[in-house]
């Protein structure tokens, strides 16, 4: 078989010709791909990321096992079978392997490894690929196959009707006796043996989602031992409350170590520097003093604990505040660091109104980060949907199959990525604001908190994890807090897409809900930075921050914002590849309030079973 040199950069790869993945290669028809030959390890420590993976596999478990924590994808990341690559080739072979006449409609299947075929029928001339397939929700995708005459003529069958893109229409004849066959173009998925797979045209779309991660400011391998210690998600969390300093650094302090090493570890060498040895008295103080200095860590840890939340729960929002206290050792660039910089120039008086409109939108700052380090991670696919459970044009519920790349010989399962540099934009929005909003609205009574540090802890102490990339939270505090931010960042995204030189596909989100807070970056397939958002920063931030009100309705109004959720294409809805959470938990109620009933409350009988939506007063409702 005659092999072809197709190339392409890591980032474009990972996206369009991964393991698993149909694709059409330029003239020579339909494709998939298979793994590569060589992969070098991927410049991110696993262990980083588990727990991000593990709340990417948790709804496919919980729907597999019909809500229960346990699962085979779960059992792989907890047992760490799996390894972090880049693939450093690119292969694939032919499929499907059928071939049909466009005369007579005879389909044939034949190796991979051999030419078209020609139809019998001497004047038809050569077959074309017949680029449709068997695809399952189970990860099920083979060829159709072909069956044999009911007659028992031995005759080949031919695939009739075929033009019609109904497939329900198609039908199987024989082409000696002429014998309409009984049998279904296809039966039971023979994977799963459970449900019948669905007839589609191969490369397209819903035959393959690609399940990725994006993981924010990961360290390297190398650097990833001094993070790696038993308290990092409690450490995080005290970064969140002001406990511990932002950065690497904070959160190698928490585990009672820093860049240069512990206290007592320092201790101990200045020790062996003045000749002091064990038993003398100067060396004892040393190392009393310094134990002392390391015994400053439970101070922090008792205030994390006093939250009263369970391990669990706190390794989940210290995966959150982890992602964000790392942000800020990507090179940020604050406000008052940009005043500072430009003081006594033309930009100056721009700069100084910033802090206005800040306040003005409910912000606490917006920091912009010039090199963040970010790594793009497909752990595997699905096919038909790319939610884990997905409801069918007939009102059915069909449960996806997460389906890991095919391991190697070490029986661990290749995870794709790239680790490159991009540019973001953090935007942190005034925690008093968020309760003060909260209390409102009527969601929760007055906590009575005066500092960000406070209104911090008790959101910390009221709210619940987001762990779920599908679903809204459970918890109203959480579920009105991320609708909060995600639909923040939505607006955001579009005010800043128009002034940056990127479509708004092109620019993506990172949610920290917990922290009320959003990062919009630039959403790179390239290997380097436009430097796009850092324009948009020093020179277009009023403009941009004054379009996030500047329209509050939407041409489908009021029908959105009563009945749709208040949300939709036409205003808060973008692309699924830019959105984090597939454009769920979006409410421009949130952002501008409620709209008064048109009728008496008499008049307008609530739905059954559903709950009273709160009154939202607007967070940008002034």
């Amino acid at each position: 078989m005659a092999f072809e040199q197709l190339s392409r950069s890591n980032i474009q790869a990972l996206w369009r010709y991964m393991p698993g993945q149909p694709y059409n290669w330029s003239s020579k028809g339909s494709v998939i791909g298979q793994p590569p030959r060589q992969v070098t390890a991927l410049d991110v420590p696993e262990g980083w990321v588990a727990p991000q993976l593990t709340r990417l596999l948790l709804p496919f478990a919980a729907a597999a096992k019909g809500g229960s924590r346990s699962g085979a994808e779960l059992h792989a990341i907890d047992r760490g079978q799996f390894r972090l690559v880049k693939a450093e080739d690119l292969r694939a072979t032919r499929f499907p392997n059928t071939f049909i006449c466009r005369a007579c409609g005879l389909l044939k299947t034949v190796r991979a490894s051999d030419p078209a075929p020609a139809c019998s029928v001497s004047s038809h001339g050569g077959m074309a690929q017949f680029s449709w397939g068997e695809v399952h929700e189970c990860g099920h995708l083979k060829e159709l196959s072909v069956p044999r005459c009911a007659s028992g003529c031995q005759g080949a069958m031919r695939l009739c009707n075929t033009r019609d893109l109904n497939t329900y229409r198609w039908y199987w004849m024989c082409g000696r006796c002429q014998r309409r066959s009984d049998q279904p173009i296809v039966k039971w998925c023979s994977t799963c043996r459970e449900g019948r797979p669905q007839v589609m045209r191969v490369p397209q779309t819903s035959v393959y989602y690609p399940q990725q991660i994006t993981v924010i400011n990961p360290p390297t391998r190398g650097t990833y031992g001094a993070l790696a210690h038993k308290r990092v998600y409690a450490a995080a969390v005290a970064q969140s409350l002001g406990l511990l300093p932002k950065g690497a650094e904070g959160l190698r302090r928490g585990g009672g170590s820093t860049a240069t090493g512990g206290a007592v570890e320092q201790a101990r060498e200045m020790a062996a520097t003045l000749g002091l040895k064990a038993g003398d008295d100067l060396y004892n103080q040393l190392i009393a003093e310094a134990k002392k200095k390391e015994g400053d860590a439970p101070a922090w840890d008792a205030q994390v604990d006093s939250l009263g939340r369970d391990p669990d729960t706190i390794e989940e929002f210290g995966e959150e505040c982890r992602q964000l206290g790392l942000a800020w050792d990507a090179k940020p660039l604050t406000s008052q660091e940009l005043l500072d910089g430009d003081e006594g120039t033309e930009l100056e008086p721009i700069y100084r109104r910033y802090r206005k409109l800040f306040t003005h939108y409910g912000f606490a700052d917006v920091t912009l980060l010039r090199e963040l380090p970010i790594a793009y991670i497909v752990a595997g696919y699905t096919r038909i949907s790319s939610k884990a459970v997905a409801t069918t044009r007939r009102g059915t519920q069909t449960t996806q199959q997460f389906r890991f790349f095919p391991a190697g010989r070490d029986s661990k399962f290749p995870m794709y990525g790239v680790r490159t540099e991009t540019e973001g934009l953090l935007f942190e929005l005034d925690k008093l604001a968020v309760v003060k909003w909260l209390v409102d609205s009527g969601l929760v009574a007055d906590p009575g908190v005066r500092t960000q540090e406070d209104a911090q802890r008790w959101i910390f102490s009221v709210a619940d994890p987001v762990v779920d990339v599908f679903n809204a939270p459970e918890n109203p505090i959480s579920r009105a807090l991320l609708g909060l931010v995600h639909s923040m960042a939505h607006r955001t995204m579009k005010a800043m897409a128009s002034r940056c030189g990127l479509n708004v596909d092109s620019l993506a989100e990172y949610l920290f809900s917990a922290n009320c807070a959003y990062l919009i970056y630039a959403n790179t397939r390239s290997e380097f930075t436009l430097g796009g958002l850092e324009h948009v920063y020093r020179f277009d931030l009023e403009d941009a921050l004054r379009e996030l009100d500047a329209e509050t309705r939407c041409v489908f109004d009021p029908p959105c914002r009563r009945d749709f959720g208040g949300a939709c294409a036409a205003c808060l809805h973008i692309s699924e590849v830019a959105c984090a959470r597939f454009n769920t938990v979006l409410d421009r109620n949130l952002l501008f309030g409620t709209l008064p009933l048109s009728a008496s409350p008499a008049s307008t009988p609530a739905k059954s079973g559903r709950k009273e939506e709160p009154q939202w007063r607007g967070y940008w409702s002034h």
